[in-house]
């Protein structure tokens, strides 16, 4: 892969941004090319913007994971922005996350790199507090996501919040009130029934979760919910915990989901 890390001024969290960039390698380094101009020219890629959990950043899905090696055995891009523990949200302290993933990242970096704007050539994907923001952006950009795919995903918004502040990260800040929450525009369970209500196209969704997850009952609900709805999806549920270790373990098994492989 080819790899870039990225820093940029932006206009709406009024403060330098972390992203990075992976792009698939045109060619073996064996291969003697006479014109680079015309290796090096690409064709869109198919793209996926990762989201990390609370405590993490970008470099955490790199350095825990095979995602890279994988990617480019797909042929996918990877864009990977480290948002700190704000849930991809509107905070209510001003940081405006949700509209810094849906408007400016995926503005700057098609700008900047060869990435397809189609429909079916983007995904977004997270794993535990990114999984909530993952499908958090599908529901609101149905338009822009074929598939989602949350890993073990903060599917209760108010239990995330008592978490957070047990964990030293005060919710309060971030989304209000945790006692406001359900029902909200925060909650997945509004969410994805507005979503289904619109008529509108939801993306397919994948959820992969661990069977001895502090989270897994609070998604069983959530994915009870989306069948309700009548809405695509698929729950996988395996031995393991909330750990890279298990996530890593079914990469391989999502980019075969992402791209039809499986």
């Amino acid at each position: 892969m080819i790899a870039l890390d990225c820093r940029f001024e932006s206009a709406i969290l009024k403060t330098q941004v972390e992203v990075k960039v992976y792009l698939p390698n045109p060619g073996n380094f064996m291969r003697q090319v006479d014109d680079y101009k015309e290796r090096y020219t690409f064709q869109p890629f198919k793209t996926v913007f990762l989201l990390h959990g609370m405590m993490d950043s970008a470099r955490q899905w790199v350095e825990n994971t095979n995602i890279v090696r994988l990617a480019q055995d797909a042929g996918l891009a990877l864009v990977i922005p480290s948002c700190g523990n704000n849930y991809y949200i509107n905070t209510v302290y001003g940081a405006a996350y949700s509209d810094f993933i849906s408007k400016e990242l995926t503005g700057f970096v098609r700008a900047m790199f060869p990435l397809s704007e189609k429909r079916e050539d983007n995904f977004i994907w997270g794993m535990s507090m990114g999984g909530y923001g993952a499908l958090r952006q599908a529901f609101i950009h149905m338009d822009r996501f074929a598939k989602v795919i949350a890993m073990s995903p903060t599917s209760d918004i108010e239990f995330a919040a008592r978490f957070s502040s047990a964990m030293g990260v005060e919710s309060k800040y971030i989304m209000g009130d945790w006692k406001t929450l359900k029902g909200s525009e925060l909650d997945l369970m509004t969410m994805a029934q507005d979503a289904a209500g619109t008529g509108e196209r939801v993306p397919d969704i994948l959820i992969i979760m661990a069977d001895e997850d502090h989270m897994v009952r609070d998604t069983t609900e959530f994915e009870k919910k989306l069948n309700e709805l009548q809405l695509k999806n698929e729950f996988r549920l395996y031995p393991g915990d909330h750990s890279w270790k298990f996530w890593d373990a079914h990469i391989e098994e999502c980019i075969d989901w992402l791209t039809d492989r499986n």
